[in-house]
């Protein structure tokens, strides 16, 4: 039978895996915990929970020997291309070991993703033309909204970034995936806080343009992460401005001349980037500065109803947009650039010719997104209820499955051998 053993290694910022980790040992699991730092050993929870302090070198060999010694069936982590995540995943594929990918809902703000194998541009879902074919074109919705969740991740993360630092001799060998020192990063939460405060004015009035004057005759440009996986592992770009400077050039040599370009920044990137004087230096150079516009905090779902089209790298904004049946180019990699969802014509072409959505396409998309990876659930907030439902979403989707190819494998054995039997 199956193995009841589970590992846990870096999760979302918080307390999520520890409760997780609880909700499956209460269904007789014996469950395991990686700590990489005291940030994760300060959320740790498990019935097992041991702290690695090697080197990035040796973790490979250290966790083939503690998969194949604990008997783990599957492991459970947040971002399939964090360092150490990276460096897992091929020892997971030789063992056998599920590795299991927690990541932010695709469909936000009542879902969290789970997949295995990998999230994002690396997923195993499938989405061939039969797949699609044969998918509902009914659209499921979570039956618990979950409630905002921004207070929570500042908390979380400053307690997680403070036991980091107080901890950080026992764990002198760690690399983090990001800038790590609390009080540089508490100074980022707080900068980006003022600038919520001081753009709000300005935003205020852009809003009123483009939903006003300017409507029906705007693009919008969402702007990621600044060190975002999906810019660094699922894209040409080296940066942010490298991708910004490229639709700016393409916009002033070939979209319209009566219309403008919205930049859209990342929330969560508020505190650590400003790209004002670079868009107006871009939009300056290519003689395109008074169609240009550059927003913060201005509410996305209130625009859609007023933009021609979202141009995006590969974030989750393009699947919200194509929800709302808004023409989408990608200019990365992204599991839903799909002929009839997204257009597939060139960035230059997409200003004068956007291609539409299809709307029985995207439902049917839709529908395998939500059964086959979306929990019901948060990272942050109703953990009680968003543990159990992760817990269940693996044990039907993924545990469930394994189950069922052992038996069938199984069976064609057991026949030939009773066969065998009865010949004799």
């Amino acid at each position: 039978m199956l193995s009841k053993s589970v590992l846990f290694l870096q999760g979302p910022l918080g307390p999520f895996f520890r409760e997780l980790a609880r909700e499956f040992s209460a269904h007789d699991y014996r469950t395991h915990k990686i700590n990489f730092n005291g940030g994760d050993r300060f959320y740790s929870g498990a019935d097992h929970c041991v702290d690695y302090v090697g080197s990035v070198t040796d973790w490979p060999g250290f966790l083939e020997r503690y998969l194949t010694g604990h008997g783990i069936q599957s492991v459970f982590l947040m971002g399939d291309c964090r360092l150490y995540h990276r460096m897992a995943k091929p020892v997971c594929d030789r063992l056998g070991v599920d590795f299991m990918v927690f990541e932010e809902g695709y469909l936000r703000p009542d879902t969290i993703t789970l997949e295995k194998g990998g999230v994002n541009a690396l997923t195993a879902l499938d989405f061939s033309r039969a797949a699609l074919a044969a998918a509902s074109s009914q659209r499921q919705q979570a039956d618990v909204a979950m409630p905002a969740s921004m207070k929570q991740r500042i908390v979380y993360a400053a307690l997680y970034y403070w036991a980091a630092f107080f901890q950080r001799n026992r764990f002198d060998q760690y690399q983090h995936h990001r800038a790590f020192h609390p009080i540089i990063e508490g100074a980022k939460w707080w900068r980006g806080l003022g600038r919520k405060y001081r753009c709000k004015g300005r935003d205020g009035q852009i809003q009123n343009r483009l939903t006003g004057e300017l409507s029906g005759r705007f693009f919008l440009v969402a702007l990621q992460v600044h060190d975002d996986s999906q810019m660094r592992y699922h894209s040409d770009y080296e940066s942010v401005e490298a991708f910004i400077e490229e639709v700016v050039a393409s916009f002033a040599a070939y979209a319209r001349d009566d219309e403008t370009l919205v930049f859209k920044h990342h929330p969560m990137d508020r505190g650590y980037t400003d790209y004002q004087q670079t868009i107006e230096a871009l939009a300056e150079h290519h003689g395109v500065a008074k169609r240009v516009l550059y927003c913060h905090d201005i509410s996305l779902p209130e625009l859609y109803h007023h933009t021609k089209g979202v141009v995006t790298v590969n974030s989750t904004v393009g699947i919200s947009a194509l929800l709302h049946l808004l023409p989408v180019k990608v200019t990365g990699q992204a599991f839903y650039d799909i002929a009839g969802l997204t257009s597939q014509c060139s960035l230059n072409q997409f200003w004068l010719t956007p291609e539409p959505v299809h709307a029985g396409l995207f439902d049917r998309f839709y529908s395998i997104i939500f059964r086959e990876s979306q929990i019901n659930g948060s990272f942050f907030r109703e953990l009680p209820l968003s543990c159990e439902n992760a817990r269940l979403f693996y044990e039907q989707r993924f545990r469930g499955r394994r189950i069922a190819e052992i038996v069938n494998v199984a069976e064609p054995v057991q026949t030939v051998m009773d066969g065998e039997q009865a010949v004799a």
